[in-house]
């Protein structure tokens, strides 16, 4: 079973946050795996314009993107959890 969302330090105060939960259950666990990947896709990329760093993604950065397609499907949820601990 998934952590409820306080475990995250989210609370019920943020109107998204509890509709959210009212939508997909407290651990997010009745959201569908497309829209998992397509949330976590939009939320990442608005984090990363919010960004106050400037700098363009490293060559090394550009590099995993391009071989991306050498992951097996869990190995990219493996690397998200992965990147973001």
């Amino acid at each position: 079973m998934a952590h409820p969302v306080g475990y995250y330090s989210l609370s019920h105060d943020n109107a998204l946050i509890k509709d959210m939960c009212e939508t997909w259950g407290e651990g997010l666990e009745k959201m569908s795996e497309s829209d998992t990947l397509w949330l976590i896709a939009k939320i990442a990329h608005e984090a990363w314009l919010e960004c106050e760093s400037s700098t363009a993604p490293s060559n090394e950065a550009e590099s995993v993107l391009k071989r991306l397609h050498e992951l097996k499907q869990w190995e990219k949820f493996a690397l998200i959890s992965a990147m973001v601990q």
